[in-house]
């Protein structure tokens, strides 16, 4: 029952890793001290055509929307979105790997 107790060991310390890492990666985006990954780019100029045609709707909306939204705006809440996602996932994983790190831990020590 020793490899159990070692496992739940390796489990616990590997989960906590897991929930400590992205708490600091988040902390150092949110204080400005580094930028989320850059999954979502400016791939529309992000400038306004002033040679847009009445009848060219979809001209006329992107004009409206660069003005109201800066392109930069929209790109930096989705990347920012898609990292605080991640690290969820990655804090529930690590919570996930640590509870069961600590139940063999506990499994071991009750048949002792």
């Amino acid at each position: 029952m020793e490899m159990n107790k070692i496992i739940g060991y390796v489990l616990l310390i590997i989960g906590l890793f897991l929930i400590i890492l992205p708490l600091w990666q988040t902390y150092n985006i949110f204080t400005g001290k580094s930028l989320p990954a850059q999954i979502f780019m400016s791939a529309v100029p992000s400038t306004v055509d002033n040679n847009v045609a009445i009848t060219d709707i979809q001209g006329q909306m992107q004009n409206a929307l660069i003005k109201v939204l800066p392109l930069g705006l929209i790109n930096n809440t989705l990347n920012l979105v898609s990292w605080l996602i991640l690290m969820w996932i990655l804090l529930y994983g690590g919570g996930k790997i640590a509870g069961i790190g600590v139940k063999l831990v506990k499994q071991d020590a009750s048949r002792s």
